[in-house]
C-alpha cells in the first residue's frame, strides 16, 4: 500500500480554520507540567503531552474565565489548550468548560448555508455543545451527545477514537461584523473527562468574505 492521503470533506470557501486535519491534538498549546510531578525522560521532547497531571493546568492558566480564541489575533499553537477538560474550582470539584471562538463576518449571506467541521482527535464521557451568538440559548444548535471512552487525557495521550461533525448552520444565526461561536464540554463528573481537537474549520458559501479583526 502507498501513501494515503486525508481529504476532509468541504462544501465551500475556508472561512477560518483551527489545527490542522491530522487526527491529532498535537499542534496546540501543551502547557509546562506543575513542577511537583515534573518526568524529566520528556523535558525538552516533542511528546511534551506525556508529562503527568496536565487537565489541572487549565485552570492554572485559565483561573477566572474560559479560553476566547479571536480569529486573526491569536495562534493555536500558542493559544488553543491541547485539551478542554474540566474547570478546578476551590473545593476541588470540577465544572463544565465553554470556549469562545471571536470571529469577523463581512457579506454575511442571511438565506444561505455555512458548514462548521468539528473534528476531535478524541474523547471521554463528554457531550460538545455548539452555540451561535448565544451563550445562554437553552437548546444548542448542535450536541454530539455524551461520546467517548479514550481515556486519553488521564493515560497522556495525545488522539485516540476520531470523531467528525459536519455542522449545518443557516446564514441567519449571523450577524453581520462580530460573530462569537461558543463550544461548551459538558456532563463533568471527574477531572479526566474532555476532548480534544483534531482541526475547526468554518465554511461559508461561495460569496461569504470575512475579516480576521474584532
Amino acid at each position: 500500500m502507498g501513501v494515503l492521503v486525508y481529504k476532509p470533506p468541504r462544501n465551500g470557501p475556508t472561512l477560518w480554520e483551527i489545527g490542522t486535519p491530522d487526527r491529532s491534538a498535537a499542534e496546540f498549546f501543551v502547557p509546562d507540567p506543575n513542577p511537583d510531578y515534573v518526568n524529566k525522560l520528556y523535558l525538552n521532547n516533542t511528546q511534551k503531552y506525556r508529562q503527568y497531571g496536565l487537565w489541572d493546568r487549565y485552570t492554572d492558566l485559565y483561573p477566572n474565565n474560559d479560553l476566547i480564541y479571536t480569529v486573526g489575533l491569536n495562534d493555536y499553537r500558542k493559544d488553543w489548550f491541547f485539551a478542554q477538560v474540566a474547570r478546578r474550582s476551590n473545593n476541588s470539584t470540577y465544572t463544565d468548560t465553554t470556549w469562545q471562538i471571536r470571529f469577523g463576518l463581512q457579506n454575511r449571506t442571511e438565506t444561505q448555508t455555512y458548514a462548521l467541521r468539528i473534528a476531535l482527535a478524541t474523547a471521554h464521557i463528554s457531550e460538545l455543545q455548539v452555540r451561535i451568538n448565544k451563550a445562554d440559548e437553552k437548546i444548542p444548535l448542535f450536541t454530539s451527545g455524551v461520546i467517548g471512552k479514550d481515556n486519553s487525557i488521564a493515560r497522556h495521550g495525545i488522539h485516540g477514537l476520531y470523531w467528525l461533525f459536519n455542522i449545518e448552520i443557516p446564514g441567519s444565526l449571523f450577524v453581520e461584523g462580530n460573530n462569537t461561536i461558543f463550544l461548551t464540554r459538558t456532563n463533568t463528573t471527574t477531572p479526566f473527562q474532555g476532548i480534544m481537537y483534531d482541526y475547526i474549520r468554518l465554511e461559508g458559501p461561495a460569496t461569504a468574505s470575512f475579516t480576521t479583526h474584532l
